[in-house]
């Protein structure tokens, strides 16, 4: 656990990390309500899709703004800022009276997503190439960390506030309070300038392949989160009370992974990294279709733990791709990968309703196995080049 005692010795490296569970906090408070926001207009569950569709069409908007953004102020400025923004964003959509108000709020909400997400997997890109760390996977790690608490104490918060307003309001207060306390530790930090005449189409020819395994194992984990338990119910037949325990092994494996993955990405390089969480996300994909319930419930374990850090690799890969700027290599992988993650469970649905749920669960299984085919060939390419220098 490289990346986690990195985290709990240096305070100037928690600080970073730290965003991410920010990060994940203010979302996973936003999903508890929205069961009273649907409540409160009196729209369906498919209106709700709808709406959330605008956060997306926000997170793309944000994107070019973004990096302007950062390149004015700084990469350790602006994820203070992001910070400061994204709960009051996230008040935005629970302020609505009308189905219209719901949109334009979830853009507001997308809008400042996208400036968190980029701003802070760019601080964190920045951090590990100033100071030769590995601390990207771990920070991912953190994320989880925050989701798993907001959604476990957001119910019960819920209960007692009976207001989403003030939910969100405390919530954000606290944060804020804490990053002011840590910002010393990051404010200061700015991204990396390249010269006009070292940028190239060509640069972006590696960053394109990297961007589609984010896409790839994006496209697979929307789907696993929104159709995991309908799959265990209605295709294995699992007991009703265990239906959420093949996400929760899920989850539970890619937040424990996350704190090796620094450590791995460091002994073994990124593109064996992502072979060897591709081949064992192959392993739990065998096992999931299988149609026993323990075979399937220790399926998603293994997918999780194979999953766990790839997408974080792919972005650290990103920022680290000659001729591109770390913010602009980071915003290419956070549009496909929020593009995937959107994508992956309306394409499961379609693949169930065109066929059945184990069909579609097979389809990303194959995908998976693009996956593994394009690191494992990518790193046969790096040995060979490799053997003729050494020669």
């Amino acid at each position: 656990m490289l990346s986690l005692k990195i985290f709990l010795r240096y305070k100037k490296y928690f600080a970073t990390a730290f965003f991410f569970s920010c990060f994940s906090l203010v979302f996973s408070t936003w999903v508890t309500y929205i069961p009273y926001v649907a409540e409160k207009l009196g729209i369906t569950e498919g209106k709700i899709g709808g709406a959330l569709f605008f956060a997306s069409v926000g997170s793309f908007t944000m994107i070019p703004l973004n990096n302007w953004l950062v390149d004015r102020f700084g990469v350790g400025r602006m994820s203070f800022y992001a910070v400061c923004l994204y709960p009051l964003a996230g008040m935005a959509p629970l302020f609505a009276n009308s189905y219209a108000q719901l949109c334009a709020g979830l853009f507001v909400f997308g809008m400042a997503g996208c400036t968190m997400a980029i701003s802070i997997n760019s601080l964190i890109a920045t951090v590990e190439k100033n100071e030769k760390v590995y601390i990207m996977t771990g920070s991912h790690g953190f994320f989880s960390i925050g989701g798993m608490i907001g959604a476990l104490s957001g119910s019960f918060i819920a209960a007692a506030f009976h207001s989403p307003l003030l939910h969100m309001a405390i919530l954000g207060a606290i944060l804020v309070l804490i990053q002011f306390y840590l910002k010393g530790q990051y404010y200061h930090i700015k991204g990396e300038h390249i010269p006009k005449e070292k940028r190239s189409l060509n640069n972006m020819k590696p960053l394109v392949i990297i961007a589609i395994i984010g896409l790839i194992f994006m496209v697979s984990e929307g789907a696993i989160a929104d159709w995991s338990a309908l799959y265990l119910k209605k295709i294995v037949k699992v007991n009703l009370a265990y239906i959420g325990f093949g996400y929760a092994g899920f989850s539970a494996a890619m937040t424990v992974g996350r704190f090796f993955g620094d450590w791995i990405s460091k002994k073994l390089g990124s593109w064996q990294l992502i072979t060897t969480g591709s081949l064992l996300s192959l392993l739990g994909f065998s096992l999931v279709l299988l149609p026993y319930a323990a075979t399937s419930l220790a399926g998603f374990t293994i997918i999780g733990l194979g999953f766990s850090a790839i997408v974080p690799e792919v972005f650290r890969m990103a920022s680290k791709v000659e001729g591109v700027k770390t913010n602009d290599g980071v915003s290419v992988i956070a549009a496909t990968t929020n593009i995937g993650f959107l994508v992956g469970p309306v394409l499961l649905g379609f693949l169930a309703e065109l066929r059945t749920l184990h069909f579609s669960f097979l389809i990303l299984g194959c995908f998976v196995a693009i996956a593994f085919a394009i690191s494992a060939t990518n790193q046969y390419i790096l040995r060979k080049q490799s053997i003729k220098i050494n020669d």
